[in-house]
């Protein structure tokens, strides 16, 4: 069966994270709290309570849900318009320094071209309108048709229910899928487990078979992979 829809993982496989600014996010909330809420609260102390509430396993948290923990650990009472508040500025904090790499650029709107369904499915803190809204002001709208978060699930990779909510989405079978990530474990195990054929980007390897997937150095390879497209492009 010919592949007619392309999905990939967001961190490391479309978009580069700066990681340098880690802490920025949560002395955003910090600043919030002093500024809005009156709080005599130091940057540090916000910092360890995320730490102090945020799963070993994050990737079905939502943003929401650990940034109302840090404030309970903390000791203070917030309204729910603050924690929606907080959780906005966490999330563009978090992402004001993420950039497109290079090859996704170039990659994203030739499949969309040859008439390849694509979509993210992420684990995310964040819900996917967040995600949407980064996509579009990165320059890819347009050429995502669906994005799908952990948070939003409830589930993290390589939990099939992300996978399956994205083919859903996109319209296409699991056998007529391809997933595309940079991490074996949640990405490539998903979705296989999920039903898809799946590639391992990793950008300092050569491209090599491993146990029924593909390894590639540059989202570029994909197109020599996928041929010219099942679909007529419009």
């Amino acid at each position: 069966m010919a592949i007619r829809a392309v999905l990939f993982d967001w961190d490391g496989t479309l978009v580069r994270q700066d990681f340098l600014a880690r802490r920025a996010p949560t002395f955003a909330v910090a600043a919030y709290a002093r500024r809005v809420l009156s709080l005599a609260v130091r940057d540090e102390a916000v910092d360890r309570a995320f730490e102090a509430v945020l799963p070993p396993a994050s990737g079905a948290a939502s943003i929401e849900g650990v940034i109302a923990a840090a404030f309970t650990w903390l000791g203070w009472a917030v309204g729910s318009s603050d924690v929606d508040a907080c959780a906005r500025l966490f999330f563009d904090e978090a992402t004001a320094h993420e950039t497109v790499f290079d090859d996704a650029r170039a990659l994203l709107p030739s499949l969309k071209y040859r008439g390849y369904r694509t979509a993210v499915v992420a684990n995310s803190l964040f819900p996917a309108r967040f995600l949407q809204e980064q996509a579009n002001a990165l320059g890819l709208a347009g050429h995502l048709d669906a994005i799908v978060t952990s948070a939003g699930v409830g589930v993290a990779k390589p939990g099939s229910a992300p996978f399956v909510q994205a083919l859903d989405a996109v319209g296409v079978e699991a056998h007529e899928a391809l997933f595309v990530g940079d991490s074996l474990e949640t990405d490539v195990v998903g979705a296989r487990e999920a039903g898809m054929r799946a590639v391992l980007l990793q950008r300092s390897a050569k491209a090599r078979d491993r146990s029924g997937y593909l390894v590639i150095e540059r989202l570029t390879a994909l197109a020599g992979i996928l041929g010219e497209g099942s679909i007529t492009p419009p």
